[in-house]
């Protein structure tokens, strides 16, 4: 039999989120046997090799069609819907970036001659379906079952609309309800469609279900045998990948005479943090989270800026105490109280200021936020985890999340706020910013 390979990009820090939510819906709706085990995007394939061609001429190919790209940034959205190679497919939408489009359309122009696809969309490049698949090889009436489930949860079809009128979530959970014999209130909270940002790092080539290489985009190289599952290999890849994105600073930024930072969320010390939030870190490396956040602190404030902390500076039964990592941040440091804080800390449960003829209300959990209040409300709380509700700056709601993931891990200035209020004010623009880093494009 042909060996089958699949070129594709495997999730890097939104992987233990996305195979958490794909194993608890597949456990809710029964279809454990049809979902994916190994949370990817398919760029190529799966396909075979015409007689002749080396699986090493493949490689050779895939390199010179990455080789321009550093990283291959993307978006992870909202559920849908679609027939597959052998069935029903329920997967999570994919954005793509115009780099993760070019890269895409260059494999397959390098690799279809030569090779016998068994995608459609490898030579209809314009109908490329990017996306993670939650379950396939589905009886078609159970996937489409399944997506109304979805949608009628969150109350929005595949683009995010509005569901269609005569399909309430109640009359179609209920329907759904009926088919896995739950009830509605059952449909886990994993329901509600991700969106998170994320970026391919390396090209994985797999020959049937073992991985023959993977293109490393950053070092330029490919990495092969024992390396593919070495910890310290792949933590270098991360590393560089974090230096790239602005989330681990090189070195002290300039200084900015009277401004004021914030930033909220650090969780310093919480292990799990890095898997729930999908920070950029090796899962168990809590040491080397904490090591990037407070110097990413202390590159941006000098000892004398000050600094308001909106909540939760450190979590877990490992971090140490909170005046410990105190003493380790430069600035003058008004703490607003988070629900993980304790009273080893001096704070306050929110503060009020105006600046560049704007009131602001500075608040762990904007659900504390008086409804009179008419200015801005700069809250964390939320971190990465509701980007749809709560963005880095919700223009119709007049509010800005500071968690530390929004921001890129490292506090922001009241100068940069204001002038991106300002510059909407004036575009009349008031489409949210989901995160504050400006990378993906």
């Amino acid at each position: 039999m042909d060996e089958i390979y699949l070129v594709e990009i495997r999730l890097a820090k939104t992987h233990w989120k996305c195979r958490e939510t794909i194993q608890s819906l597949a456990g809710f709706f029964n279809v454990l046997d049809q979902m994916e085990r190994h949370p990817h995007v398919t760029l190529f394939g799966p396909f075979t090799l015409n007689e002749g061609l080396r699986a090493e001429e493949i490689l050779d190919r895939i390199e010179r069609c990455a080789a321009p790209y550093d990283i291959l940034p993307f978006t992870i959205g909202n559920w849908e819907k679609r027939e597959g190679l052998r069935g029903g497919v329920v997967a999570c939408s994919v954005f793509p970036s115009d780099a993760l489009r070019q890269v895409t359309r260059a494999i397959a122009g390098a690799l279809l001659p030569g090779t016998v696809s068994y995608n459609h969309w490898d030579s209809q490049l314009d109908k490329k379906w990017f996306h993670v698949t939650v379950a396939n090889w589905l009886d078609p009436q159970k996937a489409a079952a399944i997506y109304a489930a979805l949608t009628a949860h969150t109350g929005e079809n595949a683009v995010g609309n509005p569901a269609e009128p005569g399909t309430t979530p109640c009359i179609v959970s209920r329907l759904a309800a009926l088919l896995w014999h739950r009830a509605p209130a059952q449909i886990p909270a994993s329901a509600s469609p991700l969106l998170l940002d994320e970026a391919g790092l390396r090209i994985t080539v797999m020959c049937g279900p073992v991985i023959f290489a993977e293109y490393d985009l950053l070092q330029k190289r490919w990495v092969r045998g024992a390396e593919l599952h070495d910890p310290a290999a792949w933590q270098r890849t991360v590393a560089a990948y974090r230096k790239y994105a602005g989330f681990e600073l090189a070195g002290p930024a300039p200084p900015h005479t009277g401004d004021i930072f914030l930033i909220s969320d650090l969780h310093l010390g919480h292990t799990n943090i890095i898997r729930y939030c999908s920070r950029p870190f090796l899962s168990d490396d809590v040491a080397e989270m904490d090591r990037v956040l407070i110097q990413n602190w202390n590159y941006t404030i000098a000892p004398a800026d000050p600094v308001y902390y909106l909540g939760d500076l450190r979590y877990g039964k490992n971090a140490l105490p909170a005046p410990q990592y105190r003493e380790q941040l430069n600035g003058t440091i008004t703490f607003i109280a988070g629900n993980h804080d304790d009273n080893r800390l001096e704070t306050v449960p929110s503060k009020t200021f105006e600046y560049g003829n704007y009131r602001f209300l500075l608040v762990h959990d904007p659900a504390e936020a008086p409804g009179t209040f008419d200015g801005w409300v700069i809250h964390g709380h939320h971190h990465n985890n509701d980007l749809r509700r709560y963005p880095f700056v919700n223009f119709e709601k007049k509010q800005i999340n500071v968690s530390a993931e929004v921001l890129g891990y490292t506090p922001v200035g009241i100068q940069e706020l204001v002038q991106i209020i300002r510059e909407r004010e004036s575009s009349g623009n008031h489409e949210p910013i989901l995160l504050r880093y400006p990378y993906i494009k």
